[in-house]
Formats: C-alpha cells, structure tokens, sequence
C-alpha cells in the first residue's frame, strides 16, 4: 500500500498514529483532540495538504539522503502502516527506519523556535511526542530527526525512548481511542470546535449566565472594541503612507533600497453578477440555487 493517497488515509482513521498524539494531548499547533475525534469517526474530511507540507514532502528524499550519507545508515521505507502488537490501534506511518533499529523521522521547518543544538533531544514538544508515539509502537530505542530549517542544510537530532513518556501517551491514547469507540466526543476546546458539535443543534430556551460567563462576554465585548480601534488605526496609517507614495512611485524603500512597501496596480477582478443573473434569468438563477443546513449564529447582544 503507498504510504500516501485516499488508502492511506482510510487506513490512518483505524487508529491514532503519530501526527495525531499532540493534538490529543493537547500540544498541537495545528488540531485539537474533537478535530482528530471527528476525523476517525468519518464525520468530517481531514484537511489537505497545504502547500508546506507538499514542499516538505518533496525535501523528504534529500534530506533522507543526507542523513544516510552523514551516518552511513541505510534508511529503509516501510511498505504500509505498522501497528503496536498488543494495541493494535497505536499506528506509526514512519518515514524511514535503520537496520539497527532506529526510526527516522523527517522535518522541514520555517524556523528554529523550539530547535534546541543539533545532537540532542530538543525539538518541539509535539514532534517530541509523535517521536516517542513511533519508539513505542516499534519497540525502538531511539529515534534521529534530520530538520533543514528554513531551508537550510540539515541538522541532526537524536531523541532517546523514554518509557514514562511513554506511558502517558498510551493512557492519553487509551482514553481517547475509548471516545471513538463508544461514540464520545471530547469537550470542545476552540470556537472551531464549538461550532462543530453545537453549531447545528435546535436548542432553545433561556440560560442564567453565571459570574464567569458574564465576565467572558465583557472579555469578549472589550476585545471587539479594542480591534475595532485597530482596525480604524490600521486604516489611517495605510492612507498615509499611500499618500506619501502618491502619483511619484509604487514603492517605498528603507535605507539600504530594500522595499517597505509597495502599492501597485493589479489586475481588474472578475466578479459574478448573481443579481443581474437573477433578473434576466429567474429559471436558470433558481435551478442552481442551493440551500445549505441551517446554522446557529453567534451574536453580542445590549
């Protein structure tokens, strides 16, 4: 089976593999655990990949050279997705492992926050984790991460198995692969997820707003204004620098020439008239029309 495509994909929703334990811990940048929750129970399509990952992908194959030619490892590709023997829902998609028994796992990133000195265990605490999801699922003792940074030319990590880490990651992974299973989603934790498992529902009916609920809708009330202000500001500064470039340029440079800013003419933008489709066309406007489900909508009131 390629390790990539709809198959894949299929196949990844069986269990929890290892781009899936930090958002289930809570550690993700990029998901939360209800978003993963609803990927396995097929109630939405996970997301494609973006543009970053697609480069990632494609560096895979020079940074894995590079590593070979650093260490004089052969790195081995797995022909399909390996599963822990005693949970079997514990999956690694691994990209790449040694002959002596070390997972290697690439990285691109855009920069060093969180890349500690080339050699040690220090990289970011969700790629920590995915790490230590793969030790455990193969039984290795180590796994080396080979990172190009911004582009850069690799760097080497080496990041030891660590059994109380370990531990954790199963017992979060146990809990949640329980939810799947019985249907149980976890508690939403992202105005995202919140109008995911909310945002469709019929209720109605009046809630008393305790203290801290009322605290949170000034919270929020103070928010909106201080971004309206922004925005007013952000307006404000922009007219002033357009008028500074005026009829006289479309770029405005710093002192070493570099361009600050640039205001240029672009291209007219096609636009579709739907009201004009409308008037002239009633039949053909309405054939397309399509109604969407019906969603709750989130308002500030007073």
């Amino acid at each position: 089976m390629s390790m990539q495509g709809p198959q894949w994909l299929e196949e990844r929703r069986k269990g929890i593999g290892g781009s899936d334990i930090a958002a289930i811990m809570g550690l993700s940048p990029w998901k939360t655990a209800y978003q993963v929750y609803q990927e396995k129970r097929r109630e939405i399509t996970p997301v494609g990949e973006t543009k970053l990952m697609d480069w990632g992908k494609r560096l895979e194959p020079a940074i894995r050279q590079w590593y070979s030619d650093q260490t004089g490892r052969c790195v081995r590709l797995p022909e399909k997705i390996l599963f822990h023997s005693r949970h079997p829902f514990m999956l690694a998609s691994l990209d790449g492992f040694t002959d002596d028994g070390r997972v290697v796992e690439i990285k691109s990133a855009r920069s060093g926050k969180e890349w500690g000195m080339p050699g040690s265990n220090e990289i970011p605490s969700y790629y920590l984790l995915q790490c230590q999801h793969y030790l455990f699922v193969t039984g290795f003792e180590v796994a080396d991460v080979p990172v190009s940074i911004a582009g850069g030319s690799p760097e080497l990590y080496e990041v030891p198995a660590d059994r109380e880490l370990q531990e954790m990651i199963l017992e979060s992974a146990l809990t949640f692969w329980r939810r799947v299973e019985e249907g149980n989603p976890p508690d939403p934790v992202s105005y995202a997820d919140a109008v995911q498992r909310f945002g469709s529902s019929q209720a109605e009916g009046v809630i008393p707003a305790t203290d801290e609920q009322i605290n949170l809708v000034s919270d929020l009330r103070i928010i909106r204004e201080a971004l309206k202000a922004m925005e007013i500001e952000e307006e404000e500064i922009k007219g002033k620098i357009i008028v500074a470039l005026g009829e006289a340029g479309n770029v405005l440079a710093g002192p070493d020439g570099r361009a600050l800013v640039t205001y240029k003419l672009g291209n007219g933008r096609t636009t579709f008239d739907a009201k004009a489709l409308e008037r002239d066309m009633p039949e053909i406007y309405s054939k397309y029309l399509r109604t969407g489900e019906a969603q709750r909508r989130f308002l500030v009131k007073g």
